[in-house]
C-alpha cells in the first residue's frame, strides 16, 4: 500500500487588499495544490476584496514595518509560533523588506523566495533591495521567479532559480461570445465598436497615461472605439481627470476592481499593456488564452508569448502613433486561446511541478 501524504502548512507572505499579480497567483493555485495547505500574511488591515477566494486558508494581518516596526516582528513571531509551519514563502517584487525571512530562519523553518517582478520604481526600495539581494540570498532553501528577469532581479545568483509561470485555467478563459455581450450591455458599447483594454493596478508602473495617449490617437481615426481599464489604484481620479482633458471620458471605462476578469477579457478587441516594466504578466497570460492580440512594451519578457499574438513596440513619446496605427481586430479568438492548453502557462500541467518543487524543499 502508498503511504498516504502528510498535508504539509506552509505560511505565504504576503499579499495586499486589492488583487494583483501575486494574489492572482495564488487564487489560480490555491485550487490545485493537493498536499499542501496554505495560509497568509496580508499587509494591509482593509478587508480583502477577494477574500472568497481564499475561503479555507487563515489570514493574518501585520503592519508594514514603517508604520509600526515592534508590532510587526511581534507579530511575525507569533504567526511563525501559532502552527507548525514547513515553509516560508516569500512572495515580493523586491527585497526592500526581509526581517520576516531572518525571523523563520531562526525559528528552524524553510524558505523559500518567489520573485514577481524585474524592478521596482521607488528609489529607497531598490537601495535596500540591492543591499538585502546579497545578504540574504543564503537563507533561501529554494529560489522561484516568475520569470528569467525577475529571478535576475532578485537574486545574487539567478542561474539555479526554478522558474514557476504564471499559469491559468485555460478553459476558464477561452473566448466567451455571451459574456461578450453581456459585458457590453452593461457599458451600452454596440457589438460594431472596437474596445482596447488593459487589466491591471492604476499604478504608475502599469503607465495608464500613455495607453490614454494611445487611445486618444486611435479614437481620432476610429470614433465608434472604447478604451476599458480594469482595475483600482492611487492614481484611479487622476487618470479620470487626465481622460477629461483629453475629452474621451464618455469613452474611456475605468470599470474599478472586478473578479471576473475571462468576462471582461472576451468584451475586448485587443489587449494593450505599455507597462514601464514587469515580472511575468499574468494578466497577458489570461488575455492570450481569451484569444486577443496584444501589443506590449519591449521590456516585457518574450518567455510570456506562447501564441504568438504578441507585438513588442518601444514606450517612448515618438511612438505613440506607432501603437495606435498597430491596433486590428483579434480573430479566430477559440482557436488562438486553445495554444495556451498543455504550455506551462496551463495550470494543470504546471500545478504538479510546483508542488513537487515545494514538497522537495520541505522533505
Amino acid at each position: 500500500m502508498h503511504k498516504e501524504q502528510t498535508v504539509k502548512n506552509i505560511i505565504v507572505y504576503a499579499l495586499t487588499d486589492r488583487r494583483g499579480g501575486i494574489e492572482s497567483f495564488f487564487i489560480n493555485y490555491l485550487k490545485v495544490l493537493k498536499n499542501i495547505h496554505l495560509d497568509f500574511i496580508k499587509l494591509t488591515p482593509e478587508k480583502l476584496t477577494y477574500k472568497n477566494n481564499l475561503a479555507n486558508s487563515k489570514i493574518y494581518y501585520i503592519p508594514r514595518r514603517r508604520n509600526n516596526p515592534k508590532v510587526r516582528k511581534r507579530k511575525i513571531k507569533e504567526i511563525l509560533q501559532s502552527k507548525k509551519y514547513d515553509a516560508l514563502w516569500f512572495n515580493s517584487n523586491d527585497l526592500a523588506s526581509v526581517d520576516i525571512i531572518r525571523e523563520a530562519k531562526k525559528a528552524g523553518i524553510k524558505c523559500i523566495g518567489h520573485a514577481h517582478n524585474s524592478r521596482t520604481d521607488k528609489l529607497n526600495r531598490t537601495i535596500r533591495h540591492n543591499i538585502n539581494k546579497k545578504l540574504i540570498n543564503r537563507y533561501f532553501d529554494e529560489k522561484f521567479a516568475c520569470s528569467k528577469s525577475a529571478a535576475r532581479w532578485f537574486y545574487p545568483d539567478y542561474e539555479d532559480a526554478t522558474i514557476i509561470y504564471n499559469a491559468i485555467n485555460v478553459e476558464n478563459y477561452l473566448f466567451d461570445k455571451e459574456k461578450r455581450n453581456i459585458i457590453r450591455k452593461k457599458y451600452n458599447i454596440s457589438n460594431d465598436s472596437i474596445v482596447l483594454g488593459d487589466i491591471g493596478r492604476l499604478e504608475k508602473q502599469k503607465n495608464i497615461s500613455y495607453l490614454i495617449d494611445i487611445f486618444e490617437q486611435y479614437h481620432n481615426e476610429n470614433p465608434k472605439s472604447y478604451l476599458m481599464i480594469v482595475g483600482n489604484g492611487s492614481l484611479r481620479e487622476e487618470l479620470k481627470k487626465y481622460a477629461v482633458s483629453k475629452q474621451l471620458d464618455q469613452y474611456i471605462i475605468f470599470t474599478g476592481e472586478i473578479d471576473n476578469p475571462n468576462d471582461y477579457l472576451s468584451a475586448f478587441d485587443m489587449f494593450i499593456m505599455p507597462s514601464l516594466y514587469e515580472g511575468l504578466p499574468v494578466t497577458l497570460v489570461e488575455a492570450q488564452a481569451a484569444g486577443l492580440k496584444c501589443i506590449v512594451a519591449n521590456n516585457i519578457t518574450r518567455e510570456v508569448n506562447i501564441t504568438g499574438n504578441i507585438e513588442y513596440l518601444s514606450i517612448n513619446k515618438d511612438s505613440i502613433s506607432l501603437w495606435a496605427n498597430h491596433v486590428v481586430k483579434s480573430n479566430d479568438r477559440v482557436n488562438n486561446g486553445k495554444k495556451l492548453i498543455g504550455s506551462f502557462f496551463d495550470i494543470s500541467k504546471s500545478a504538479d511541478y510546483l508542488e513537487k518543487k515545494i514538497l522537495e524543499v520541505i522533505n
